[in-house]
């Protein structure tokens, strides 16, 4: 038995999630059907420059009973439908990984039935350990890193983690490793700055020096910095209702700033897609109770035309407004540019329907996934 595990330990060693150099990106996506189906409808050069962190996400309200196994497994079918066997990153959110799950063998683990049925559906997943002080899931990634042999990825959140005297970054990760029996050569490193408020002054030197920091404890297999502009709201005068809001993309200024500075090694460019990283909880705006609109990425803004009045009241006609508003600006691709730009333009002619917020979240999802890529690629040119 002892060798087995050893062998499997040492698949990791062909196995890379994001491919050396830096033309790669990683965007963390939510499992729900607008993302999913931005993945479903990517074309194979966008594929070939993508590896998602799929977020399996649980309900608003805190569950007291036991999640059901069928419904773990209808999770990970969707997450199938649209990865396939193309490399994944898999974690959760608003979901307690050691929150009982019924199974024909009896109560386990919720992330344990997450990583059984994903590894049934085939996903080639690599599991996401979250740093904290305490993760009683750091045995059940363990294990999922010797059952299959694809590494593991350590999730660090350097703005919101406090440190007790005496433990520094470094000593958390080495830590972590020891636990899962993982070496870094193994490990991906994914630097995620969450929601880059612009109240919150954060320097690129700063940035630069926790990256050099954390790449001393050992040749990673990969390092990528998440983090995004896009608020949890963008009411309160973030983007009135009835204009074009233009919201400025610190996360791509952030890292072309660290490109420019000629650091040692340059992490693969992460975000949030077109969404804030925290989904709403229960009491949160969200739903049909909110503004109708359509995120639009460009090289410097998020473009989001906002209608006038709450969907569940208005409409959902009013998209079809949002979207001739799009076709209109110099900076519309065009229809043949991505799937989610051609529902902008079938919306906008009359040809296709006006859809849902998730219909919209899918069409915003598919632009920006292509037009970042290639950002990125021009970046390097």
């Amino acid at each position: 038995m002892e060798a087995t595990v050893q062998l499997t330990m040492m698949r990791p060693d062909w196995f890379r999630p994001v491919p050396a150099g830096n033309d790669h990106y990683v965007p963390a996506l939510q499992a729900l059907h607008g993302e999913l189906a931005a993945l479903e409808h990517a074309s194979e050069e966008t594929w070939a420059h993508l590896t998602p962190l799929i977020q399996v996400r649980g309900p608003k309200t805190p569950r007291t009973k036991p999640y059901r196994h069928e419904a773990v497994k209808q999770w990970c079918k969707k997450v199938g439908a649209a990865v396939g066997t193309r490399p994944c990153f898999l974690d959760t959110l608003r979901l307690a990984p050691t929150h009982a799950t019924t199974t024909s063998d009896g109560e386990r683990p919720l992330l344990s039935v997450v990583h059984a049925a994903a590894r049934k559906r085939g996903l080639e997943f690599v599991p996401v350990l979250k740093l904290r002080r305490k993760t009683p899931e750091a045995g059940i990634v363990r294990d999922s890193c010797l059952s299959d042999g694809r590494g593991v990825a350590l999730r660090y959140s350097p703005l919101q983690l406090a440190w007790p005297a005496g433990q520094t970054p470094q000593t958390l990760i080495e830590e972590k490793l020891t636990a899962l029996e993982a070496d870094p050569k193994w490990a991906d490193l994914l630097i995620d700055l969450g929601f880059l408020s612009a109240d919150v002054d954060i320097a690129a030197e700063d940035i630069a020096t926790l990256v050099s920091d954390l790449t001393k404890v050992g040749e990673w297999r990969s390092v990528v910095l998440l983090g995004t502009s896009m608020p949890k709201s963008l009411g309160g005068g973030v983007v009135q209702e009835g204009t074009v809001g233009r919201l400025p993309r610190r996360e791509w200024e952030l890292w072309s700033a660290l490109r420019a500075a000629d650091i040692t090694r340059l992490p693969t460019f992460g975000d949030y897609g077109i969404q804030h990283p925290d989904p709403p909880l229960e009491g949160e705006p969200s739903g049909p109770g909110m503004r109708a609109n359509i995120r639009y990425t460009t090289d410097a803004v998020t473009l989001i035309p906002r209608a006038v009045g709450p969907v569940i009241t208005e409409g959902s006609e009013q998209y079809r407004g949002l979207c001739r508003e799009l076709v209109n600006l110099a900076e519309y691709a065009g229809r043949d540019f991505t799937w989610g730009d051609g529902l902008i333009a079938d919306c906008a002619s009359g040809i296709g329907e006006p859809g849902s917020l998730d219909h919209w979240r899918g069409a915003g999802t598919s632009h920006h996934l292509r037009h970042v890529i290639e950002q990125i690629s021009r970046s390097h040119a």
